[in-house]
């Protein structure tokens, strides 16, 4: 009943209530401002077990990946209060971890062997953006970034694996974090990578072609006026004053040319601007498992973290904190 408990504490969170019907169903009153998360529905019947649900079809089954988990999720990250969290997992152990390393590794030529196992703490900071896009119109979108803070990776795994964490406001675990973390380091890698999100959303969104067209009229335009400017110029028997005259207007036409070109670059290119909406820690347990990797005479030595909310392994440097 771990996700039931998880489930009302965040509707309980948000000011919402649980009313216990029978075992692993539950009816569900959602506030108002949280209405349009839930198809317009502020009133939900929701069952945890399978059998329940198949008892109950009006009912909405609620496991990982389903769509009322998720959008409860969607609120956790946007409206978050909380700054750090621990998750909370049925089984660390991966089964036949040997095997499964060795898979992991099969671009490592040699025989693997597992030296020493330990559980530790693996955390990963979850960074919520608010992205505007100002051109024409303004329009705004939002960006989440999950940062390994062992490796220092964006972790696009993590995230789209999230709906399988299961989390707690309070330690669960006493295990040992075994890296030292930087956070600031982790801040500047996700907002550079919101960036790139960003430039290539606005790039798609752009239209090409009908950029060059507006260039290409605007540039011929001021290109005729300077010509014919330039023709006046060129006239015999013009006083200096009058030469310096046309010679200003020329100055003034291209500067108009740049103002307007420019105008239309930001017409459909526009600005971007970045804000933090806020940012999360979540503390996940992971197994350290330090290998050798003998191939002929060499012996080569690796840890790696065994993650069990995506079932895969990672290379870390295994550094006691």
């Amino acid at each position: 009943m771990q996700l039931q408990q998880f489930v009302t504490g965040v509707v309980e969170e948000m000011g919402g209530v649980v009313i216990p019907v029978e075992y692993a169903l539950c009816h569900v009153l959602i506030p108002e401002a949280y209405r349009p998360y839930f198809q317009n529905k502020t009133e939900l019947e929701l069952s945890f077990d399978f059998e329940v649900a198949q008892e109950n079809p009006n009912s909405e089954f609620v496991t990982f990946g389903s769509f009322v988990l998720e959008q409860l999720l969607s609120i956790v990250y946007q409206k978050a209060n909380s700054t750090l969290r621990f998750a909370e997992v049925e089984r660390l152990d991966p089964g036949k971890p040997l095997k499964k390393i060795t898979q992991y590794m099969e671009d490592e030529p040699g025989k693997v062997t597992i030296g020493e196992e330990r559980p530790v703490l693996g955390i990963w900071a979850v960074f919520q953006y608010n992205i505007t896009y100002v051109a024409d119109e303004k329009t705004e979108d939002t960006e989440q970034v999950w940062v390994n803070l062992l490796t220092n990776e964006i972790s696009q795994s993590m995230k789209r694996e999230q709906n399988r964490i299961i989390y707690n406001e309070e330690p669960l675990y006493t295990y040992p974090i075994p890296a030292a973390v930087e956070m600031s380091e982790a801040f500047e890698q996700a907002t550079k990578h919101v960036k790139e999100v960003a430039e290539q959303h606005r790039t798609n969104q752009s239209t090409e072609r009908l950029l060059e067209k507006d260039v290409d009229r605007i540039t011929n335009y001021y290109k005729e006026l300077l010509e014919e400017n330039k023709g006046r110029a060129n006239r015999k028997g013009l006083s200096e004053e009058k030469k310096k005259e046309l010679a200003d207007k020329s100055e003034t036409i291209e500067l108009e040319r740049d103002k307007q070109l420019q105008e239309i670059y930001h017409k459909y290119n526009g600005q971007i601007e970045l804000n933090i909406d806020n940012g999360i820690l979540h503390f996940i347990p992971l197994l350290e498992y330090k290998v050798e990797i003998q191939f002929r005479t060499d012996i080569k030595k690796k840890v790696l973290y065994y993650n069990p909310i995506t079932k895969d392994f990672f290379e870390g440097v295994g550094r006691d904190h």
